[in-house]
């Protein structure tokens, strides 16, 4: 299970510190916490050093309790979308989990449209599932679908889905499991932030491409904005120079452009933190033909997607990517599913991350991590009746 780190300054001994689709956005300066870095706290680098180093490391074996599988469900899918890398690998992951415990499933679409989402989520409920399986929409997104699958009395999962408008929302209003925590994602923006800290002797200019509303890609942008408190507390030399707000449905057509201009009109940057793999893929596309992934500047973004690791290898321009087992995550959700249907409680699922670099990127399994161990035996040993 990967250990979700404390903050850093805690040893050192310093203080802590709204989902709609956004349209495109940029700020200059934004939360910027640069001091020069000339009185940077004594051993701040060498904990940054020993966090992504832990972050770094294989992951522990997979511990399951038994839980017999049920016999003969039926479980509909709907998906975010089938277009973007890691939203596919969590559909096919789930389409996998399913045939495995011995149940069958069909998947729905919903093509990067809430609104199409929606009507997919409410064709589903008309097919009197077992359950439905949601993977990165939120209550906001599909709010009309989720109340006819909880008028028919079809329990709903969801990979990757909260509500972040109102923190104090009770989930359990609208799921029946959400798999897995908030804070993995957030450990995600976080550790990708991270990585540019010795990359850049510990003085980081970040430009930040971000869509914020769907709440996982949130979270990882609240990971970045807590390294950049934890390295200002430490009085590190962080700081972003422009930050620029997408939407995930122009990932392939307006954000290579955009990611391009940002990088044009902002040149004092040298980190390129960007939220997914995917979109990361895209910006780097546009910089490129606008002659700008040049040698002084880098990026970094996480999911784990092959293409990235590929350029990661080549020691090419994406220096790092944050990955996460999507397949162990679709194998979990389906394990408390199993539970839910049987009347029982479910258990918190582990969902590893893993940094991966040029140094460790051969065992990233060519963008299928699946989290240092065999999580398919696991979990159908697991589910033996």
């Amino acid at each position: 299970m990967f250990i979700r780190p404390t903050r850093l300054l805690a040893a050192l001994g310093a203080g802590a510190i709204a989902v709609a689709m956004a349209g495109c956005s940029a700020t200059a300066g934004a939360s910027t916490t640069s001091n020069g870095g000339a009185d940077v706290d004594a051993g701040y680098a060498q904990q940054v050093d020993d966090a992504l180093a832990t972050a770094k490391a294989p992951q522990p074996d997979l511990e399951l309790a038994s839980n017999p599988a049920l016999p003969g469900k039926d479980i509909a899918i709907v998906s975010v979308t089938l277009a973007e890398t890691g939203a596919l690998r969590t559909s096919k992951a789930l389409t996998a989990a399913i045939e495995d415990i011995g149940w069958t499933s069909t998947t729905y679409d919903g093509q990067g449209s809430p609104t199409t989402a929606n009507q997919k989520l409410e064709q589903a409920v008309a097919t009197s599932p077992d359950a439905i399986v949601l993977i990165s929409l939120d209550p906001t997104d599909v709010g009309s679908g989720l109340q006819a699958a909880k008028d028919a009395g079809i329990p709903v999962s969801c990979a990757a889905c909260w509500d972040l408008s109102d923190p104090g929302t009770n989930l359990g209003d609208y799921y029946a499991d959400v798999t897995p925590a908030l804070s993995v994602f957030e450990d995600m923006g976080y550790y990708a932030a991270m990585y540019a800290y010795p990359q850049t002797d510990g003085h980081p200019r970040f430009l930040r491409m971000h869509d914020p509303a769907l709440s996982n890609l949130s979270a990882r942008d609240t990971g970045f904005d807590r390294f950049l408190q934890e390295c200002g507390d430490a009085k590190g030399d962080c700081s972003v120079v422009a930050d620029k707000k997408f939407q995930v449905a122009n990932a392939t057509t307006t954000l290579p452009a955009d990611g391009a201009s940002l990088a044009q009109a902002n040149p004092g940057f040298n980190a390129y933190w960007v939220s997914f793999d995917f979109a990361g893929l895209q910006v780097l596309n546009g910089l490129r033909q606008a002659s700008l992934a040049g040698s002084d500047t880098f990026m970094v973004s996480s999911n784990g997607d092959g293409p990235n690791l590929d350029i990661i290898k080549a020691d090419g321009y994406v220096k790092v990517t944050v990955a996460i087992s999507f397949e162990q995550e679709a194998y979990a959700l389906v394990d408390n599913l199993n539970r839910i249907l049987d009347g029982k409680d479910t258990v918190e699922e582990t969902v590893p991350i893993r940094v991966f670099d040029k140094s460790n990127a051969d065992e990233a399994q060519d963008g299928n991590w699946s989290g240092d161990v065999d999580y398919r035996a696991a979990y159908l040993e697991a589910w033996q009746r």
